[in-house]
């Protein structure tokens, strides 16, 4: 059994530190020691922030942000240095937020922007900025869009960034959101939502539709052809809520119902037995939206089945 003074060890806090860093926070800074730090960072690099100052050496700090490139926050600017900055980057690109400005060169802004991720793009200083550089970046990531200088904003380069990622149709300006950009961006039918109105083409509404059912919802009401609206359906069950009445066919209605509780949005002339029946196997909840006329045949069909 361990005494009260075996706790007060270094050796007793490093074999806790060796199970779990986070129980760095807890040692008394009397008593951590180089190798204890260590054995903390390599498991986690944010341990970094629980390590007395006097142990922060360049090959600690080193390990830490090989393990966790934004570990860079928490070494001392003097440690900062092109090495250990690059090995930052190169583990997590939005470590070059805490990369000193004079030390974000070129290559290393590339590294950030592109191997690791496109967003980092946030953090190169605009001079270096150019059109290659943030073509890297889109194509990395489309998201990085955003953070583009206007200047360098250009249709190409926004239909790279929403073929990458089509939620980045968001950052590209209204007169750059064409037809052949948009239609590109719906590839992930949620893109639907950035898509201009008057962009809002059956091609391009058909295209986020069989990606995504539930962006029928954006779809312009006289789009939502029958054949439109049987993909939303098999795509996405919840998407009869959106579709027309006047096409809500009872052949619609029995596959949306494989949901059961999408029986809510079944007009109620088509609550037939069989579509109830249907609804109810596949979700008990569902029986609160059977008529009531109903409700007894449709339980004992259930029952039976």
């Amino acid at each position: 059994m361990t005494n009260k003074s075996d706790k007060k060890t270094s050796e007793y806090w490093l074999n806790k530190v060796r199970k779990s860093a986070l129980v760095l926070k807890d040692v008394p800074k009397a008593l951590q020691t180089e190798a204890m730090c260590l054995a903390a960072v390599q498991q986690d690099g944010y341990a970094l922030i629980h390590v007395q100052e006097a142990l922060r050496t360049e090959a600690l700090c080193l390990a830490a942000v090989q393990k966790n490139g934004g570990a860079l926050q928490f070494v001392p600017e003097a440690l900062r240095t092109e090495e250990l900055c690059l090995a930052a980057v190169e583990n997590d690109g939005y470590a070059l937020a805490y990369v000193p400005e004079s030390m974000r060169t070129e290559a290393l802004c590339r590294i950030a922007a592109v191997k690791s991720s496109g967003a980092a793009l946030k953090y190169v200083p605009e001079p270096m900025c150019t059109e290659a550089l943030c073509l890297a970046a889109v194509e990395s990531d489309g998201e990085a869009l955003r953070y583009v200088p206007e200047p360098m904003l250009t249709e190409a380069l926004c239909l790279t960034a929403v073929k990458s990622r089509g939620y980045a149709l968001e950052y590209v300006p209204e007169s750059m959101r064409t037809e052949a950009v948009c239609l590109a961006a719906v590839e992930f039918g949620s893109a639907l939502i950035h898509v201009p109105e008057s962009m809002r083409t059956e091609a391009v509404c058909l295209a986020a539709v069989e990606d995504y059912g539930a962006v029928l919802q954006y779809v312009p009401e006289s789009m939502r052809t029958e054949a439109m609206c049987r993909i939303a359906v098999q795509k996405w069950e919840f998407a009869l809520e959106f579709v027309p009445e006047a096409i809500k066919t009872e052949e619609l209605c029995l596959a949306a119902v494989s949901c059961g509780i999408t029986l809510q949005y079944v007009p109620e002339a088509l609550r037939t037995k069989d579509i109830c029946v249907k609804a109810v196997q596949a979700d008990c909840l569902a029986l609160q939206w059977v008529p009531k006329k109903l409700r007894a045949e449709v339980k004992a069909a259930v029952k039976n089945k």
